[in-house]
């Protein structure tokens, strides 16, 4: 079946993969993906008495071969030519060409996060929305 996806999918996004190898040392993998959904919603929590307000990005990004599931990729000897979304990988709205190096003063993730901070979320979940029957295959990825 032919993909066929709304016109307002028409946002570029800019994904930062997060690799930790067995020495716990971090690499930051960029990919650029267009044709995206990017759509800021509010969540409410309640807990006893309080409600709590958050805004919650939901971005769906269209299938790719070049996607890998996580397991897939973090085993993947060249990460570079495939992303994959997990809880605490970066979304920025746009292309960005910044390098995250967690061991360089100004640009480290927090850095990033905070330099676009308007337009920018961690990711907290992902679903993958792929196969038979599905008009506009994709991945929907939540993030905060």
């Amino acid at each position: 079946m032919n993909n066929i996806y709304p016109e307002w999918w028409n946002t570029t996004v800019t994904i930062y993969n997060k690799f930790e190898n067995s020495a716990g040392e971090v690499t930051w993998y960029r990919t650029v993906r267009e044709g995206c959904f990017w759509k800021y919603v509010t969540d409410y929590q309640r807990s006893g008495d309080a409600t709590q307000m958050t805004k919650v990005l939901l971005c769906r990004v269209r299938k790719s071969e070049d996607f890998a599931e996580n397991f897939v990729w973090r085993e993947l000897a060249d990460k570079t030519k495939k992303f994959t979304f997990n809880d605490g990988d970066i979304l920025v709205k746009g292309e960005v060409s910044d390098t995250i190096d967690e061991y360089t003063a100004g640009q480290r993730s927090t850095d990033l996060l905070k330099k676009y901070k308007d337009r920018c979320a961690q990711i907290t979940e992902c679903a993958i929305n792929v196969g038979a029957g599905r008009v506009c295959e994709h991945y929907l990825v939540k993030g905060v």
